[in-house]
């Protein structure tokens, strides 16, 4: 699976000058299991061709699922059409340039590349043995190859192979469930011996006490710590909102922003992460401090908005149309382990919460951090610095800048995970003071 090189040339030449091209062709083998059974098994393969027209300050964007020559021929054609039939206007300045170095090349995963049906069964029935028969499995398996292309008319070309293997465990018992998530580049890489008992720990046979009401210390666990940081990465830590003043952090580099125990980077060439070379305008991905022990030491930026970023990409520009905005946004964000156990951190909160995961977090007022999320799988109660009871599912209504200024302890292990908008977000446990939470 490689995309042809003079296809792409061709269609460059065909869309003519001002044409920029992303070009994605993968190839994704899935197993999907719920109560236990295999529910589905799939396979698909398919190129996804983004196409950015620019030409007097006018912008035309169009999408296909192929570089054949016909439907390419069309497509410009169409393009080309509505392109002359908008006003013409002043080109956008490109304050500017992409860094001079070399985009990391990630290594391609020969075992995530061959992986085939039998072996994501062996995973799953691994898992499923060690649960034993009382307790419900459901969850996902899959792995993935995607070969990306970014060219444009000026010879730009740069191309890039990333696999991917994951593995999402959700176990369920008497009502109750715990989930496992495992995500890499590298199948071989991903342990499935150990998911069956961390998740029957998960489930211990425990009380169930009534919900709580009012402010108290929580432990947030890696999984729910990652969304947490996305989705402030994602709302805080782009140049265009930063420069617009329409973010939290607008106007206050140097000055702090999160507890002093936080330090965050953007780094798409850290193995801890997922890797990837470069973003959708061909810019080499580039190591970006963004908060050091809770000051604010950066944002991340795009072609467009690089004059924030000293007049350098550091390589987050976003695809064209997309969904959660045309703003550069960080692509691979990694938290900072402290040097806390999860002892200590229950320790630490003595009573109080402890949530797994957090999910469906959505953001109500980007500049206030203001979001909206519920907790999922293993939610339970502290008293006296032990876990003594599992909790009802809360639905939590918080401030994520808050959240970051009051951590009172980071755990010394970290945990890697993804989100729809962002490649990779690798973190720690983190023990939150009350006042920030209120249930």
């Amino acid at each position: 699976m490689t995309i042809d090189s003079s296809q792409v040339h061709a269609a460059l030449g065909c869309f003519g000058e001002g044409t920029r091209l992303e070009v994605s062709e993968e190839k994704v083998d899935l197993l999907r299991y719920a109560r236990s059974r295999v529910t589905a098994q799939h396979s698909e393969q398919r190129m996804r061709v983004r196409i950015r027209l620019e030409r007097d300050g006018r912008v035309v964007i169009g999408a296909l699922e192929t570089l054949d020559r016909e439907p390419v021929r069309a497509l410009a054609a169409h393009l080309t059409q509505e392109l002359e039939a908008l006003p013409t206007t002043t080109p956008r300045p490109q304050t500017g340039t992409a860094h001079s170095g070399e985009p990391v090349q990630p290594p391609v995963s020969e075992a995530t590349r061959s992986a085939e049906a039998a072996e994501r069964f062996a995973w799953f029935d691994t898992v499923r043995k060690g649960l034993g028969g009382d307790t419900q499995l459901g969850g996902s398996i899959r792995h993935e190859v995607i070969d990306r292309v970014v060219a444009d008319g000026t010879g730009l070309f740069r191309q890039e192979t990333l696999t991917k293997a994951s593995l999402q465990a959700i176990a369920d018992r008497d009502g109750r469930s715990a989930s496992v998530r495992r995500v890499h580049r590298d199948a071989a890489q991903i342990r499935v011996d150990d998911v069956a008992e961390r998740l029957l720990d998960s489930l211990a046979p425990l009380p169930t006490r009534e919900q709580f009401s009012g402010s108290c210390r929580v432990v947030l666990r890696p999984q729910a710590t990652i969304p947490l940081l996305a989705t402030y990465g994602y709302a805080a830590l782009g140049a265009a909102g930063f420069a617009e003043n329409r973010t939290a952090v607008a106007g206050r580099l140097g000055l702090p922003v999160t507890s002093d125990l936080i330090t965050v980077v953007d780094d798409g060439t850290d193995p801890e992460g997922l890797p990837s070379g470069f973003d959708v305008e061909g810019s080499p991905r580039v190591r970006t401090p963004l908060v050091t022990k809770g000051t604010l030491a950066g944002v991340v930026s795009n072609l467009e908005h690089a004059g924030v970023t000293g007049g350098v990409s550091t390589g987050h520009g976003v695809p064209f149309g997309w969904r959660f905005g045309a703003d550069p946004a960080p692509s691979h964000l990694l938290m900072a382990a402290g040097d806390s156990s999860d002892e200590d951190l229950l320790a630490g909160c003595d009573e109080g919460l402890v949530v797994s995961r957090l999910d469906y977090l959505r953001v109500l007022h980007p500049k206030d951090t203001l979001v909206t999320g519920t907790t999922r799988d293993a939610t339970y109660w502290v008293s006296g610095g032990k876990i003594v009871s599992w909790h009802p599912p809360v639905r939590l209504t918080f401030r994520m800048d808050e959240v970051l200024d009051y951590i009172l302890a980071v755990g010394a292990e970290r945990e890697r995970g993804e989100q729809t908008f962002m490649e990779s977000i690798t973190a720690p446990a983190l023990l939150v003071d009350a006042g920030s939470f209120r249930i």
